[in-house]
């Protein structure tokens, strides 16, 4: 799990502004006793700048591309799987899959709502890593 708390700051740090976590990360950011960790790093790009965020961590040093939509990123902790996008397309022409809209229509939400979240870990010898990010919040159905 520090991987991917490293990889929140790398990101940030390649991309000049605070990712938007969703997923596994967002999900266990959100419960009193986290249950399992996770390797990937789930990120939004509503695609709102002049280059795409894929773009500019894919260029990065020593990253891998992963098709459709992810990079290896490399951390001092280990790479993390960064995947993300969602394409404002995706919402003006909906896709006629059901499950392609409901991707798509989640994750625009889940950048639109996410809150500042302190994320931490503690490792083993005590080492601690912290990052505050903008974390997808919970749907209404959690409430």
């Amino acid at each position: 799990m520090a991987a991917v708390v490293q990889g929140v700051i790398e990101v940030r740090a390649l991309i000049g502004q605070s990712p938007v976590v969703v997923g596994g990360v967002a999900v266990l950011s959100r419960l009193s006793n986290p249950y399992r960790a996770t390797i990937d790093l789930d990120v939004v790009d509503r695609l709102h700048g002049e280059v795409p965020q894929l773009e500019v961590l894919r260029a990065a040093a020593g990253a891998e591309p992963i098709q459709p939509a992810a990079v290896l990123l490399p951390t001092p902790y280990g790479p993390v799987k960064v995947v993300l996008e969602v394409r404002q397309s995706e919402l003006d022409v909906p896709s006629d899959d059901p499950g392609d809209r409901l991707h798509a229509a989640a994750h625009a939400w889940a950048n639109d709502t996410a809150t500042d979240v302190t994320l931490e870990v503690i490792r083993a010898n005590g080492e601690r890593r912290e990052v505050a990010r903008l974390v997808a919040e919970p749907g209404p159905w959690w409430r």
